[in-house]
């Protein structure tokens, strides 16, 4: 038999009748390794940003013989780095602690088989499973089942009073299940989930609309319905289109895409603007016209003259090409001015309005001037 390094301490095994004069010697350093074997070593193992193999020497001093081995880096990594402990062949207990700089993961592994990622910062207990190219790296942690009356720094339930746990779908089960949380214990980012209140039937964003309930929650709800609407900003409908919107100390407008309109309690349609301005009233359309709000009341003057100054006429409206009768605000202005107003427009600027319903009162004068002139004709062809 010749001496060989094939058990997984890669100590020296030597021959029967080898190592003559220096049978002591190698034993020696063997008795060594295998102290080394449970030792605890440093060791600068990644000397630039780059993944790394090494090999556990055979028969001589290698850090990574030792039992724990604190993974330290020369230069600070940029990226998971992997570590690959030979040789594939060598089947051992070793905890690697990953203190390199840089903040990042270091992967363990042998041959082809699996491997177990270290958090920087973190330590792990792994067996290397030696059985060749293949040969892969188990977390022996994974599986650990610490038993009924384990605990961690001596806390009950392994958790002690001073320590920070997330529990992630957990049940404590048990006939003194209650767990009481201080107020001041709880974060101030904390979330709730409200389907999981009560019967879970009110959601998270209907919380949301109740906003910082001191009190009684009606009495906020009702505060919070009696407040005023904002100014300067649209108030928009639960399909996300502007509604609603109130200019200080000014105008209130209002938007629609189809129509707007105004209907009575029994759902029949009272009044009603279309896209083109058409205004639709089932009812009378009235104007306060009372001698109680009238002063310098007299009669209007030349208004036939007036009427033949004006004209009627055909027209197409720009907006949506109708055809439609009437006449022109510009010209009726130079006749009778009254009839006539201004208008703000957000596209056209300052434009002309009409007062059609005002022009009653010119026409019934014209009526009455052209009847006089009929009843002198005739008058005069009697004669």
């Amino acid at each position: 038999m010749s001496t060989v390094y094939t058990n997984d301490l890669r100590l020296k095994e030597i021959g029967t009748g080898l190592e003559s004069g220096t049978w002591g010697t190698s034993t020696n350093t063997n008795l060594s390794l295998i102290a080394e074997a449970f030792s605890y070593q440093t060791e600068a193992t990644f000397g630039s940003d780059a993944n790394v193999t090494t090999t556990i020497a055979d028969g001589a001093t290698d850090k990574y013989r030792a039992m724990y081995v604190k993974v330290t880096s020369s230069t600070s990594l940029t990226a998971t780095r992997t570590l690959t402990i030979g040789p594939n062949t060598c089947s051992k207990v070793i905890f690697i602690e990953n203190a390199t700089s840089g903040n990042q993961i270091i992967t363990v592994k042998q041959g082809s088989g699996a491997t177990v990622n270290v958090n920087n910062g973190k330590a792990k207990l792994l067996l290397l499973e030696g059985t060749g190219a293949s040969a892969g790296v188990i977390d022996a942690l994974d599986k650990i089942d610490l038993g009924a009356n384990a605990t961690i720094n001596g806390g009950e339930f392994g958790i002690t009073a001073d320590e920070t746990a997330t529990f992630t779908n957990k049940t404590i089960n048990g006939s003194n299940n209650t767990i009481t949380i201080a107020d001041s214990s709880i974060a101030s980012n904390a979330a709730i989930d409200a389907t999981k209140i009560a019967d879970g039937s009110v959601t998270s964003a209907e919380f949301q609309y109740i906003n910082t309930l001191s009190s009684n929650a009606q009495t906020q709800i009702d505060a919070k319905l009696n407040s005023a609407l904002p100014n300067d900003a649209w108030l928009s409908s639960a399909d996300g289109r502007n509604r609603l919107y109130f200019t200080s100390n000014a105008n209130t407008v209002m938007k629609f895409d189809t129509q707007w309109r105004v209907d009575n309690n029994a759902g029949s349609t009272m009044l009603s603007c279309d896209t083109s301005g058409n205004f639709t009233a089932t009812g009378n359309v009235g104007a306060y016209s009372d001698m109680a709000l009238k002063e310098d009341i007299y009669q209007i003057e030349n208004a036939l003259e007036k009427v033949n100054k004006l004209r009627g006429v055909h027209f197409t409206r720009k907006s949506d090409n109708a055809k439609e009768i009437g006449v022109v605000a510009n010209e009726v202005e130079k006749v009778v001015p009254e009839l006539v107003d201004e208008h703000e427009d957000k596209e056209l600027g300052t434009v002309k309005t009409m007062k059609y319903a005002n022009t009653v009162g010119l026409l019934i004068e014209a009526v009455k001037d052209l009847s006089k002139q009929v009843e002198e004709l005739k008058n005069a062809s009697n004669k």
